[in-house]
């Protein structure tokens, strides 16, 4: 299976403006752009807004950063994208989880982990009807503010899911 998306990468050549500067910052940080940015390039707009939105997301908050990315995982998981599953397990590592905590991670958690996992996957499988008593939970376990920040997470990655699968980035083989 080709790693080539359905749409054309951005090169470092072609990328302007805001864009430029976060490519720029990002072949800084990690040594080089991500596929979804330079597909996302595409329209520099798009990818300037949803990049300060995914460092909003997933930076330092109220909600600690692992839970945030076990989120993610079993987001992707759940959706099935490729990319992202590889991308969250990437990040997972670097908190020191081994391959086997990962494979348990919709299994292995306290109550409270428990509580912001199962509203993950009622969130992503049917957001229109969550039960409410599960809303109830979060609300006694979580903060308004993690609530939002939770649910921002969950958000961001049905979206960078959907658009990774939509428009075939898939992980380098």
């Amino acid at each position: 299976m080709s790693t080539n998306p359905l749409v054309h990468l951005v090169s470092d050549d072609e990328v302007k403006g805001k864009a430029k500067e976060i490519f720029e910052q990002i072949k800084q940080s990690t040594g080089n752009v991500p596929k979804w940015m330079r597909v996302m390039a595409n329209r520099e707009d798009i990818m300037v807004g949803f990049f300060s939105l995914f460092q909003a997301t997933m930076g330092e908050g109220s909600v600690d950063r692992l839970l945030k990315w076990k989120v993610a995982y079993q987001i992707s998981e759940l959706n099935k994208c490729e990319f992202c599953v590889s991308v969250a397990k990437i990040q997972l590592k670097s908190f020191g989880l081994s391959e086997e905590d990962i494979k348990k991670i919709d299994v292995v958690k306290d109550e409270k982990e428990k509580t912001a996992m199962d509203y993950t996957q009622a969130s992503t499988c049917h957001a229109y009807n969550i039960d409410q008593t599960l809303f109830g939970k979060m609300k006694d376990t979580y903060s308004d503010e993690q609530i939002v920040e939770i649910t921002s997470v969950i958000g961001l990655f049905n979206f960078i899911n959907r658009f990774n699968d939509s428009l075939g980035v898939l992980p380098d083989a």
